[in-house]
């Protein structure tokens, strides 16, 4: 990291660990884990997740390296994508450019790469959305891709649901379809064809309050 994280951030550092350590531990194919990690806004949660990824990817004093690790970032507006990419990029100094990769309606893979952080949006998931379709030119929808790579290597795989963005949508019916393709994830997908996700973490916003004290 370029920055130093304050007190309180090596705090919800330590504590992210710790769940996922937890979460891994209890895992199995029909027991998914779900965490959270929830901040004020302006606390740096993206300066704390960067540092996760950095420690999940490259090993720190505490923690062994694991360079093979995946990392989907979820939300439901390809503005926050971008920011939280851009974001990320400008803090690390470990994680390549070229390992932040911006899902676009192009992308057909069977697995995810290891070693990198994809940044995927709700929008782009829809029933009509060329990401979740076959054709001439993508041998495996996004479904596929995500269901392949978690049941390859699941103790390895990350989901973050960025929730950060709550009560900014500009009408029910939008939040309610965004929520309802998040629940997929979670819970899994047969009609799409779509596993349970082996770990999914949850970042939200809480009201801001006195980082000082």
């Amino acid at each position: 990291m370029r920055d130093t994280l304050f007190p309180f951030q090596e705090t919800a550092l330590a504590e992210l660990h710790e769940k996922i350590n937890k979460a891994h531990l209890m895992w199995s194919e029909r027991d998914p884990q779900v965490i959270s990690f929830s901040a004020p806004t302006g606390s740096g949660k993206t300066i704390i997740m960067t540092t996760l990824f950095e420690e999940i990817l490259y090993g720190s004093a505490d923690n062994i390296g694991e360079p093979d690790s995946v990392f989907v970032w979820l939300s439901d507006s390809p503005e926050l994508n971008e920011q939280t990419r851009l974001k990320i990029e400008s803090k690390s100094d470990k994680i390549r450019v070229r390992d932040l990769v911006t899902i676009d309606s192009n992308f057909s893979a069977e697995y995810f790469e290891g070693g990198r952080i994809y940044f995927l949006n709700t929008q782009k998931l829809g029933s009509d959305k060329l990401l979740t379709t076959k054709s001439d030119i993508r041998q495996y929808t996004i479904w596929e891709t995500l269901t392949n790579t978690a049941k390859r290597n699941p103790k390895q795989f990350y989901v973050v649901i960025d929730e950060a963005h709550r009560g900014t949508y500009t009408s029910v019916q939008a939040e309610n379809k965004a929520q309802s393709i998040m629940q997929k994830f979670i819970k899994g997908s047969e009609e799409d064809g779509l596993c349970i996700m082996p770990l999914v973490i949850g970042v939200t916003a809480t009201p801001p309050k006195d980082l000082t004290t």
